[in-house]
Formats: structure tokens, sequence, C-alpha cells
């Protein structure tokens, strides 16, 4: 194998079985699962070039058809250009959009949309992925990587399953539901990863390994808590949304917390730190001081990490999952865009999942000369001040977490 380059289908799917054909690697899903008659979904099928060659890939889609007794069916799903061609770069990873819509001859049910992709590679390459892996992310807290940027370096759990054909299942249920105006039929196709990528990447993993021991000593609870305590208190000022004392306590120690979760690994130990480097690096940052980094080019990527592990630790603190994985998804994404861009949050958005975990988690994160039980009552302090956080309807199954949770830290 050649230079190995990191895994991008896992960064967009989670789905641990994939297709490979002629060394290229894909897997995809429909968006939406399921339509009425005449709705339109998207297949979005992620697809990456194992090989260090450009690979020309003409891709056939192939619709269900009706049963009949002499054969002779007739298409239940239509896509506008039934075949077509892509090339890839060396390594290339790309997302191909293609829009699938139904016929008048469409029964309810499941329908598998068959694609068949036919691959040549321009001379012979060496490959670069392998075609199976095993990520270093274990489930306890985090149930799912995709879109944590935390792949390219704990990797994915999967296997490439050798075809000629694949098959992606849509269900079509209901009555037909015209849209309003004519759908966009066109495939398309974006490129969303090229082998140029890797050099701020392969630079971030070569100094990270270079500075582990001077890291380690920099990087002690106490100094992060401090950095982040401070940096929290900017942002979320810069989101309108002030923080209390006893809220920026709790910020900070489930921020420190996550960090700790990941330091204190060495199979997730740059799971943390490589995408914060690599986005220094990019952005021609001084890297001298771990801190700094954290505080300014990593907070974005902590902060999501924080999101997906907060939702794990409530689901720990009360036996139980809570929220489906897209809500979670959609709260960690919308959190992280606004804290990074300075746009307005509401405090409920702080609150679940950030300081429920801050909160179940504060016991354990005792700082030098801290009175634990000082900070959890500046933290119900807080939360009683904001009146009006947990009367909607929708809040009320956080509201009676987030008190089962207090009783458990707080007596």
């Amino acid at each position: 194998m050649a230079v190995s380059y990191p895994d991008i289908i896992g960064e967009y799917t989670d789905n641990p079985e994939r297709f490979e054909t002629g060394g290229l690697q894909y897997a995809g899903y429909f968006e939406p699962a399921k339509i009425a008659p005449e709705q339109v979904a998207n297949l979005f099928l992620f697809l990456q070039n194992t090989l260090n060659v450009p690979l020309s890939v003409i891709v056939k889609a192939e619709p269900p058809q009706t049963g009949g007794l002499f054969g002779g069916g007739k298409p239940m799903l239509s896509v506008q250009e039934p075949q077509f061609q892509l090339k890839l770069a060396g390594a290339e990873a790309g997302l191909l959009t293609l829009p699938v819509t139904t016929t008048g001859n469409v029964k309810e049910g499941a329908h598998n949309l068959s694609l068949e992709l036919k691959v040549t590679s321009e001379g012979r390459g060496q490959t670069i992925r392998p075609n199976q892996n095993q990520s270093k992310l274990d489930r306890n807290l985090i149930d799912s990587p995709v879109g944590l940027n935390l792949v390219s370096t704990l990797g994915a759990t999967f296997t490439a399953k050798s075809v000629k054909k694949a098959a992606f299942p849509l269900i079509v249920e209901g009555k037909p539901d015209p849209p309003e105006r004519a759908p966009r039929m066109k495939h398309a196709y974006e490129t969303i990863w090229v082998e140029n990528n890797a050099e701020f990447y392969n630079h971030a993993i070569q100094e990270l390994n270079t500075r582990q021991v001077k890291l380690q000593n920099e990087l002690v609870p106490e100094a992060i808590y401090t950095t982040l305590y401070a940096e929290s208190i900017n942002r979320f000022a810069d989101t309108g949304l002030p923080l209390r004392i006893g809220e920026a306590i709790t910020l900070a120690k489930i921020l420190t917390y996550s960090c700790q979760y990941f330091l204190n690994s060495p199979d997730r130990y740059h799971g943390l730190l490589v995408p914060m480097w690599e986005r220094a690096l990019e952005e021609g940052m001084d890297t001298t001081h771990a801190l700094e980094v954290i505080r300014t080019a990593g907070y974005a990527h902590l902060l999501k990490l924080a999101l997906a592990i907060s939702f794990g630790l409530v689901a720990q603190a009360v036996g139980r999952q809570l929220w489906p994985l897209h809500e979670r998804q959609a709260v960690t994404n919308f959190i992280t865009a606004n804290v990074e861009a300075g746009q307005a949050i509401d405090p409920e958005f702080l609150y679940l999942p950030l300081l429920m975990a801050g909160t179940y988690i504060s016991p354990k994160i005792k700082l030098e000369g801290e009175d634990v039980q000082h900070s959890l009552a500046l933290m119900k302090k807080a939360r009683q001040a904001r009146r009006d956080l947990f009367l909607d309807e929708d809040m009320a199954q956080a509201n009676q977490v987030f008190d089962q949770i207090m009783k458990k830290v707080l007596p």
C-alpha cells in the first residue's frame, strides 16, 4: 500500500457497509428515505478513489420495475439521466447527488434503485485506502462520529464489499403529492477532498508527535479550564448570551472534561488535536502555544465534540438516550455554527445538553482550591434566574432531566 490517506466517506455516513469496484469505494442513502408518489428524493452517494491514479467512472442507474408474468415490467422510479460519466483524481473523494422521483407505475412499498459503476483507472495505481477498517473511537459517549471531524484521524468501522451493482432502498407511501414547482432532476457531483488537502493534515500529525511530551505538560486540566472559562465568556457574550458565574464554571468544566476524554486516551488523542492544528496551520497561525491554538483555531472543534459527549453523558445519567441522532446532530451543528459566527442563540441551547452534562460531571472535575458544592450551588442559582427557560412544552422533559441530574450531584 502507498501512503494511506484519511477516510472521507465515514465523515458523512456511519454505514459500516461500503461497496467497492475497480478501486472506488462508495456508500450512500436516500434523503428523505420515504416519499409520496410524485415527490423527489436525493440519493447522496459518497465516493472515494482508493488509488493514487485518476479514475473514470460510468454510472448506470437501473430503476425497479413492476412485476410481469412474462417480464416486460415498467419502471417505478425515474432518473433524468440514467447513464453518465464522472472523473476522480487520485485519492479524490466526492459527493454525487442523484435526484429520483416516481413514475405513474409506482406501487407503495420499499423499492431498490440499483447502480452499476464501471471504473477504469489511468495506469496501474497503488492502493491508498484499505477495504476494511476499525474505528479507534469507542461508542460509550459518542455513538456516531459523523460530522465531528474525527474519522480522518480515528478512522471509521467498515468493510467494503466488492460488487458489480449496489442497491439503495427508497420507501414510497401515501397519496400522490406533486411538488409546487418543477424540481431540479439533474445529477450533480462535487469534490469534497483532494490529495493536496493531506498537506496540512500530515504536517499537523508530525508536529503533534514531535511535541507530545511538551504538550502533556502544557495541557493539564487546570490550565485548560482557565483558558476555556475566559474564552467561553467572550464567545457566548458575542452571541448575545452573557454567562452567569455558575454557567461559565459549568460550561468550562464540560469543555475541560471533553478535552481530557481525548487527551487521556492514546487511541483518541489525535481526534482532538489534529483538526485544531490542521486549521491553525491552514490559517498561518503560530502553533507554538498549545492553549492558544485550542482557544482560537480549536474552540469550534472542541465545542462540537463537547456537545456530542454531553448528549452521551445525559443519556448515561438517566439510563437512556432521549433524543434521536438526527436531532442531536442538528442541535450540535446549530450551536457550533452560531457560536463560531457570533450569532444569537437562545439559552435553552446552552443548557441542553452542555450545562446538563456539565452539572452531571462537575464533581469529577475538581480544581485546586475549588468547593464543588459551591460551584454547583452557583449553577443552580443561575438556572433559577432564567425563569422562562423551560416553560415551553417541548422543554418539559429537559426540565425534569435537569432536576434529576441536580438531585444526584447536589444534596
